[in-house]
């Protein structure tokens, strides 16, 4: 069975800094690295005859630039060289180095304002920072993304009409791929939603075949880093 793997970028990105330490947040080779196996592993599932892999796109806005105001110091700044400009950055050298995988850019993304990292959000929540201790690096762009989602759907039909493949699984948990998967399982194709632990609506178990989260839930995650970081290790040994 040859499969095909879709990936959201801002949602995986997302996901991963809720559910990982902050260590991995700006990480852009372990980050690769959670794509290419988060991914890889729906290749393989217990009791069922193992799938091929046709193709891992993973959809992601273009590198940012241009000049921004930063949120705290007020001071102007070129994008591309801010803390998450650099790992945006990064992050796209590293997934496209990687084999049988696609990185299909949208369209430049718009600064609309700044918003809390992920860190900086549970720092408040827990009380271990106040307001007042808010540094420009404790927020992060709050960017309007498109093209994305049109990207997507355009594959997932062409998929589907070329008969390419007989599986496909979509990171995301968005519901706007609901009409291009109930395409896919019209034309006969298995599809799996992988929403990385993320909740999702009733209603869309009616556009899939099965529900499936690769990377380990909140509480295992350290865990699972530290088996990664053996194995990388062993790999690296001469």
């Amino acid at each position: 069975m040859l499969t095909a793997i879709l990936v959201d970028g801002p949602f995986f990105i997302r996901r991963i800094r809720q559910i990982f330490p902050s260590s991995v947040h700006h990480d852009a080779r372990l980050m690769a690295d959670l794509v290419w196996r988060l991914s890889a592993a729906h290749l393989f599932e217990r009791n069922q005859p193992k799938r091929h892999l046709f193709r891992i796109f993973f959809y992601d806005t273009p590198m940012m630039n241009g000049k921004v105001t930063l949120p705290v110091t007020k001071q102007n700044i070129d994008l591309s060289k801010s803390k998450e400009g650099q790992f945006r950055s990064a992050f796209q050298r590293q997934l496209q180095r990687k084999r049988k995988l696609a990185v299909k850019l949208g369209e430049p993304a718009t600064i609309d304002n700044w918003k809390l990292s992920e860190d900086a959000q549970a720092d408040l929540l827990a009380k271990r920072i106040g307001v007042d201790d808010l540094q420009d690096d404790d927020f992060v762009p709050d960017t309007l993304t498109r093209g994305i989602e049109l990207r997507m759907g355009v594959d997932l039909a062409s998929l589907a009409y070329k008969k390419q493949v007989q599986q496909v699984v979509l990171l995301t948990g968005d519901g706007a791929f609901a009409s291009a998967a109930e395409l896919l399982r019209h034309e006969g194709i298995d599809v799996v939603l992988d929403p990385m632990w993320q909740n999702i609506s009733e209603e869309l178990f009616t556009y899939i075949d099965g529900l499936r989260s690769t990377c380990p839930p909140p509480e295992r995650a350290a865990e699972f880093l530290a088996r990664i970081g053996n194995e990388n290790e062993s790999e690296e040994m001469p």
